[in-house]
């Protein structure tokens, strides 16, 4: 390139900034960018927040938004705290045990009214209620040890008389019959099963005694309070409420979206996905959201749920939980 030749690009160069600024600028939603650490990695459970990407609801909000895949080793507090995140979702147990701990978190909404926590059994091994158990063989993975102790208190089982044996999460030990149950969850590890060929029962713990909210929305107490971050957090959530409810509608989207973009390369199974997205909708969709909205947490609710955290030794103060996002976000509506 000779001299002339640079002149001639370097002139045109100089012009360019003008233009990409401001159509970056017209780009950018007014309300910026945030991120948002999912509980656990891309499959089905964040079916709503990847329709919301998809459609632009986000955008229409005036916010953009970072999915940021979870895992086993990922919780999402800490990372909310760091700041590395402005919203998180975990399970109730997780969070209010952080806070017991001194973290500044709040949960704002819930995308279960009902906790999808079961006890799986091959159909027939005839586990029909929980005092069924007495007499049993059940794993019991370490990490829901607490869950599996409350829920046998609740029912007045004494411990000793159920074997209960460590458990991985591996369905094997079950389908030989080395176990007569497992701790699992009904719109996951129940579809799996029955997608494998397998007839299996379960036994949903809400059903017996152990209410409790699950995949919760969570954020600091500062976000709360400061105008900016707030306002990113009511676009973010009233994105997710409009996703959540065509993802309600539509099943096959859901999975569509999770396995062909969204969870790609996870080995997922769309059959089985949109199967366990249409389950996930008897944990979210009930009397309550009917009247109040997607992810309202009644204080009827908020207080079964902390009185289940209660029996598990879990101690939580009412004031975790709060709906004022959601009011700001639904605006006296049910639907968005």
């Amino acid at each position: 390139m000779d001299r002339r030749t640079f002149i001639k690009v370097g002139a045109a160069a100089l012009a360019a900034p003008a233009f990409i600024t401001s159509r970056a600028l017209a780009d950018t939603p007014k309300l910026g960018k945030i991120a948002y650490q999912l509980g656990w990695v891309k499959n089905f459970q964040f079916a709503g927040e990847y329709i919301a990407d998809t459609n632009k609801f986000f955008e229409q909000e005036g916010i953009a938004v970072d999915l940021l895949a979870g895992g086993p080793s990922v919780s999402a507090e800490p990372i909310v705290i760091s700041g590395k995140a402005l919203v998180g979702q975990n399970s109730t147990d997780n969070t209010a045990n952080a806070v017991a701990k001194g973290a500044p978190l709040k949960i704002i909404g819930t995308n279960y009214q009902k906790s999808p926590s079961s006890i799986i059994s091959l159909t027939k091994t005839g586990l029909k209620a929980p005092k069924g158990l007495v007499g049993k063989t059940v794993g019991i993975q370490a990490n829901n040890q607490v869950v599996w102790n409350a829920f046998l208190k609740i029912n007045g089982i004494d411990p000793a008389s159920v074997n209960t044996v460590p458990a991985q999460h591996d369905f094997t030990p079950l389908v030989s019959g080395e176990l007569d149950a497992f701790f699992g969850f009904s719109n996951d590890d129940v579809v799996q099963l029955r997608q494998k060929g397998q007839d299996v029962s379960y036994l949903l713990m809400a059903d017996y005694g152990y209410p409790m909210f699950n995949c919760n929305y969570l954020v600091t107490e500062e976000t709360l309070k400061d105008k900016e971050k707030r306002a990113q957090v009511v676009a973010f959530m009233r994105g997710a409420i409009r996703g959540w409810q065509e993802a309600v509608k539509n099943p096959a989207l859901s999975a569509q979206l999770t396995v062909d973009v969204y969870g790609k390369g996870n080995g997922l199974d769309q059959a089985a996905q949109e199967k366990s997205a249409a389950a996930t909708n008897e944990l979210m969709v009930t009397a309550d959201t009917e009247k109040h909205g997607l992810f309202w947490m009644t204080d009827k609710a908020v207080d079964e749920t902390i009185a289940t955290l209660a029996t598990a030794g879990i101690v939580a103060k009412k004031d975790l939980f709060t709906n004022e996002i959601l009011e700001e976000a639904f605006q006296g509506k049910t639907t968005l």
